[in-house]
């Protein structure tokens, strides 16, 4: 609807949740774009995937929970897309994303803080997409979710 609507609204989140939104892709050096597949871990062996993956020109695959995630380049990203309907392939995702070039570890008060300001985001009628390079260990998310 109105662009500067949504942002002073985006920028007052940010501000509520101890944060400061920065100019229009100030961070986006931070993150490449590729495309990324998730696809269920029951769904096929860690093996099979990684060699389909990769002859059809993904770049990795990582076993990540109950999902593998599978990168490509944005060229390669229909290619991939198309392979893996072929052999059918289950995707929980298929999306085109900005994937973090490195992440930094969140601890307790940090990790709430993060989530807290990412809900209020993803909320937000106008956002289509969060993008962000935090990770949140096992053992402290744990803790996160238990408070």
């Amino acid at each position: 609807e109105n662009r500067n609507r949504t942002a002073g609204e985006v920028r007052k989140i940010f501000e509520v949740h101890g944060g400061k939104l920065g100019s229009t892709g100030c961070v986006a050096w931070m993150f490449e774009r590729k495309g990324l597949f998730l696809i269920p871990s029951d769904a096929i062996e860690e093996d099979e995937l990684f060699e389909v993956a990769l002859e059809v020109g993904a770049d990795d695959v990582t076993a990540n929970g109950d999902v593998y995630e599978v990168t490509c380049s944005i060229d390669a990203f229909q290619q991939v897309s198309e392979e893996f309907e072929k052999r059918n392939i289950p995707t929980n995702l298929a999306e085109l994303s900005r994937i973090p070039d490195t992440t930094v570890d969140l601890g307790v008060e940090d990790g709430k803080k993060v989530l807290k300001l990412m809900e209020a985001l993803e909320d937000h009628d106008d956002v289509q997409s969060v993008t962000a390079n935090f990770n949140i260990p096992d053992d402290i998310m744990a803790e996160v979710i238990a408070e």
